[in-house]
C-alpha cells in the first residue's frame, strides 16, 4: 500500500536536508513545477490519483530545490556545473524541442535522482518514456551516487 503524498514529501525533502514545501494541483502544461517565490510544489491535477506519476513528480521537483540551495552553499565542480546551466535553463516555456530540455544538467541530475530514489527507497520502478535515457540515468546514477 502507498503512503501518502504528504509523508513522501517529507521524506524526500529530509533526505535531500532541505524545506519540505506544500503540494498543490494544478492545471497546468508541465507534470509538475516547483514555485520557489511562492514556496509550493505544482502537480498536474491529471495526476491528482496517481499515486506514481505524483512520487515522480514530487521527486523531481524537489531535486531541484536542492539544487538551488546547493549551489548557493558548495563551490566544487557540481556546484559550478548547476550554477552555468541554472542561469541557462530551459523548460516549457522558452524550449524549442525535448532535446534540449532533457539534456541539461539540471534535468539529468534530476531524473537520475528520481529514478534512484524511488527504486531504493520507495520499491517504485521507473522507467522513462524517452528513447535511451534510462540507460544514460543508470550511468550518471553509478558515477553520482554519493550526490544522490
Amino acid at each position: 500500500m502507498n503512503k501518502d503524498l504528504k509523508q513522501l514529501s517529507r521524506e524526500i525533502a529530509n533526505h535531500l536536508g532541505i524545506e519540505e514545501l506544500p503540494i498543490k494541483f494544478e492545471e497546468m502544461i508541465d507534470d509538475s513545477r516547483v514555485y520557489l517565490k511562492e514556496k509550493y510544489i505544482g502537480i498536474n491535477i491529471k495526476y491528482k490519483d496517481n499515486y506514481i506519476e505524483c512520487a515522480k513528480c514530487l521527486t523531481h521537483e524537489y531535486r531541484h530545490v536542492f539544487q538551488i540551495y546547493y549551489v548557493q552553499m558548495f563551490d566544487d565542480n557540481i556546484s559550478k556545473l548547476w550554477r552555468e546551466a541554472l542561469s541557462k535553463q530551459v523548460n516549457s516555456s522558452n524550449m524549442k524541442n525535448d532535446k534540449e530540455y532533457i539534456e541539461q544538467a539540471l534535468e539529468i541530475d534530476a531524473f537520475a535522482f528520481t529514478k534512484y530514489y524511488l527504486g531504493k527507497y520507495e520499491n517504485i520502478k521507473v522507467a522513462n518514456k524517452i528513447s535511451n535515457l534510462d540507460k544514460w540515468l543508470d550511468k550518471y546514477i553509478t558515477n553520482n551516487e554519493l550526490i544522490l
